[in-house]
């Protein structure tokens, strides 16, 4: 094992810091083409166990700064020192995978032309980024192709590969350019890249042309943002204040003729099921259109809890739900509760909910709707899951007061336009607070609320029959990076 060297950590550092920053809020998207490139240099410099230590500061430093608000977030619900070691960890956790690709690389020098060696480590960053989403419960938060959201005509290849095609190409580029850089006969690579640039910048132009028209079924649509303080959402003294609050909220879709009122995510502080005052709520403000969806707890016979989004009728006839499929975990519920629940508090008074088994679609008049639930949207495959079961439309349902005016509504607000990418479909968002906005199927936004203001909007959105390529084929590129990447793993045990 050679020596650790300064240079090595300050390149790694710098990796970090580069890559951070392409994310939102700041959103410099540019610089991640550039920004694996002091990596990529440490790793074909270093053994694999060094490669290793500098791809965990690599990782530390992007996560430190792009996921700092998980510090905040968690000092909200439990003290200073469980908030530090917690986001503390979640940062390290997440490192850990930059650590292996930077070893995975480093394994690799010397034994390839270079063309294969930037096949090799795109593909393993499309594998440990798809691990990364569904290990451990997953955290799919800041994919790389995420930090693209603004270079509008390079993501539309999402509706073939999806976001992880767009983080496939984003670590190729970067290996063309480094190799570009470190050969004075290496121009080949530049025009590689550039004529990259080309291919994807004519697919999008083509794209966006096609889908940001208006098209298919149009519904009018309002979309309320509450804006209700997180420490009084679930303080039962605030009930009737914050179903006031929205409930005047509401009052402006009066006379309106809506079709579709979406709401935020447990914008019910109770259970429709039975409380009256909730009841009263919904009666009062769901006759503004014909069909509206609220989210709220539910449960079941067996007296089982879901984070729900309902469908009700302007008659306020409870139609239909869906219940949330992917929960997140120690905010929705807690694993090894007896153990573990004296450390971290459930964040609302409901109780630990438990995990839907279907992504139903609300079905009302001609309206086909697939609802997503704040995380849900985190997950590809749950949007496309809708999308074949029959939904012509989307919506997000979330609370991100969790995250004050932090880098994570927008984070998290950035996932919506490639699920509509993905799937071509409309995508409305409502957010207690955070971001609410309705996006069109090439990925514009056409209507976007501020942060921490409490408002309500109406516009049009669209329902369309289209099913992409990548509802065909779901994340089959995935497997095929998988394929490659231990194909030529085998290969230089094998040399």
């Amino acid at each position: 094992m050679k020596k650790f060297k300064a240079k090595y950590f300050f390149l790694a550092i710098l990796s970090g810091c580069l890559l951070a920053i392409s994310f939102p809020k700041i959103n410099a998207f540019y610089l991640a083409w550039i920004a694996f490139i002091p990596a990529v240099y440490t790793a074909l410099r270093n053994c694999v166990k060094n490669s290793l230590v500098y791809g965990f500061i690599f990782g530390f430093t992007c996560y430190a700064i792009s996921l700092f608000w998980m510090f905040p977030f968690l000092k909200f619900n439990t003290n200073i020192t469980q908030a530090l070691i917690a986001s503390s960890l979640l940062w390290a956790y997440l490192s850990l995978y930059f650590a292996v690709w930077m070893g995975m690389l480093s394994f690799s020098r010397r034994h390839f032309h270079p063309i294969v060696s930037s096949l090799y480590a795109a593909s393993s960053w499309v594998v440990l980024e798809y691990v990364r989403t569904y290990l451990l419960t997953g955290f799919g938060w800041n994919l790389l192709g995420y930090s693209q959201t603004s270079f509008s005509h390079i993501i539309q290849f999402a509706d073939i590969f999806g976001v992880y095609g767009l983080s496939f190409v984003i670590v190729f580029i970067n290996m063309l350019l480094y190799y570009w850089l470190q050969d004075s006969r290496g121009k080949l690579f530049f025009l590689y890249a550039i004529g990259i640039f080309i291919v994807a910048g004519t697919y999008g132009h083509i794209k966006i042309h096609s889908y940001s028209n208006p098209f298919g079924d149009k519904l009018k649509v309002g979309v309320v943002q509450p804006n209700i303080d997180q420490y009084k959402k679930w303080d039962e003294k605030f009930v009737k204040e914050n179903l006031a609050s929205i409930e005047k909220l509401a009052a402006n879709f009066e006379n309106q003729d809506l079709d579709l009122a979406v709401y935020p995510e447990t914008v019910l502080p109770g259970y429709l099921q039975y409380e009256g005052e909730i009841i009263d709520f919904v009666e009062a403000v769901s006759k503004y259109s014909k069909l509206n969806l609220f989210g709220g707890a539910s449960y079941d016979a067996e007296d089982r809890i879901y984070n729900s989004v309902f469908a009700i009728t302007g008659k306020n006839k409870n139609l239909s739900k869906h219940d949330k499929n992917h929960l997140v975990i120690f905010g929705e519920y807690i694993p090894f509760k007896s153990l573990l629940s004296k450390y971290f508090g459930i964040l609302n008074t409901l109780g630990d909910f438990s995990k839907g088994k279907y992504m139903n679609v609300l079905k009302y008049k001609g309206m086909n709707i697939g609802a997503t639930i704040c995380s849900e949207n985190f997950f590809p495959d749950l949007s496309r899951k809708v999308v074949l079961n029959g939904a012509k439309i989307l919506t997000n349902h979330t609370n991100d007061a969790w995250f004050l005016d932090s880098y994570a509504p927008y984070q998290h607000f950035v996932m919506n336009v490639f699920r509509a990418i993905e799937n071509r479909k409309n995508v409305i968002v409502s957010a207690n607070t955070g971001i609410s906005s309705v996006i069109d199927s090439a990925g514009n936004i056409t209507k976007i609320t501020s942060i921490n203001k409490a408002e309500t909007f109406i516009t049009d959105a669209y329902q369309n029959n289209v099913i992409t390529v990548y509802d065909k084929i779901g994340n089959i590129f995935c497997y095929m990076c998988m394929f490659f990447t231990m194909f030529i793993i085998v290969i230089v045990f094998i040399i």
